[in-house]
């Protein structure tokens, strides 16, 4: 685990979302699973989002992918980093590092960007909604964290780019090769290369609350019947006329709750938002059958959670709900997908109702044979 230094239960209740914390050398093996050739070369995709973020006396510039070779054979020699989102739904050696924050659930993680950066390049000051371990690869970089900041802060837009106008530096840290540092959500942070270095930035989802009550309120409204509407049986004649008053307000916020008050249907609802995948397009139809003893896991760009009730499990993959039995086998199953982990075909079918499903996952693609990394 990336925090065994501390320990998970220190980490969770000292740091987690509440203060930096830097972790000297918490991978001490760690060799980069990708070259700075080979970042480049995927920034040259057009199915992968990246940047180029040149940086010259506190003004940045924002250049978007994809690339050209010759994008990357005509840059100077510093002030300059490349930024490839996602990497981990690419290159199987990279999604490993998932495996170094396990203790966490797997549907909070987002993904693995990479940075490639020049001497003195970096992106500037800036904060993310979303907690993040910048884990430190070849070179060396001088990460400074500061104050807490929101969008009431005053931001700046150079060239694209959302930096803080103010940053007071509270620490300052120079991160080696393995050293993890721990960035909660809201902090402001800084970090500028050394000399060449690549960094990867090990990003958690942090759904918006305005998204959740969007989403939950358009789920609700949907079930509704046009028949539910505002009553008050208990009406009394009002004090003034067009007022409003707290027994009207009061009315209104009961027939709400008996709304809201569905916590099963709340549970299923955000199962289903938040493994909702922004690269559903990289998932390509699969097989329509394999081998009993074959090794079958999830595609790296599929998300799956679920939420055990009573006898049954709901799951929930890339945004829709499936329902199966809660036997311990397919809890098993279900933690070792969720993982990254390869299960047997055979294991997946306990039941017609789990060889259904994961047959049907087959076919779509969402289940397929090991990958096994080569790097």
């Amino acid at each position: 685990m990336i925090v065994d230094s501390l320990g998970t239960g220190v980490f969770l209740r000292d740091y987690w979302q509440r203060r930096p914390v830097l972790l000297r050398q918490a991978l001490p093996a760690f060799t980069d699973p990708i070259s700075p050739e080979e970042l480049a070369g995927l920034a040259c995709e057009t199915d992968v989002e990246s940047r180029l973020v040149f940086s010259r006396s506190k003004t940045w510039r924002l250049k978007d992918g994809p690339f050209k070779t010759r994008d990357f054979t005509s840059l100077p020699k510093r002030n300059w980093t490349l930024l490839v989102q996602a990497v981990d739904q690419w290159v199987p050696a990279v999604r490993q590092l998932l495996e170094t924050v396990s203790f966490l659930p797997s549907w909070r993680v987002d993904d693995v960007m990479i940075s490639y950066a020049a001497p003195n390049g970096g992106v500037g000051p800036h904060f993310d909604y979303y907690d993040v371990f910048l884990v430190q690869g070849q070179g060396s970089r001088v990460w400074k964290t500061g104050q807490r900041a929101t969008t009431a802060d005053t931001l700046r837009t150079d060239g694209g780019l959302k930096l803080l106008k103010r940053f007071q530096t509270e620490h300052e840290w120079r991160l080696e090769r393995g050293d993890v540092l721990y960035v909660p959500p809201g902090i402001a942070h800084w970090g500028v290369s050394v000399d060449n270095s690549l960094c990867y930035s090990i990003g958690f989802r942090a759904p918006s609350l305005a998204d959740a009550v969007r989403g939950y309120a358009d789920e609700l409204a949907r079930t509704l019947s046009p028949d539910q509407r505002v009553v008050d049986p208990k009406r009394r004649l009002p004090l003034r006329s067009g007022e409003i008053d707290a027994a009207d307000l009061k009315q209104l916020k009961h027939q709400l709750r008996l709304v809201l008050h569905d916590d099963g249907a709340l549970a299923r609802w955000f199962g289903r938002h938040v493994t909702e995948t922004v690269h559903a397009d990289i998932i390509q139809s699969g097989h329509s059958r394999v081998s009993a003893n074959a090794m079958v896991q999830l595609h790296p760009s599929s998300r799956l959670a679920w939420i055990q009730q009573q006898r049954q499990v709901f799951v929930f993959i890339d945004g829709e709900q499936h329902v199966l039995p809660g036997s311990a086998a397919v809890l098993e199953s279900l933690q070792a997908l969720s993982r990254g982990e390869a299960v047997t075909w055979r294991s997946l079918g306990v039941n017609s109702a789990c060889r259904q499903w994961s047959r049907m996952l087959l076919r779509a693609g969402k289940l397929r044979r090991r990958t096994i990394s080569t790097r």
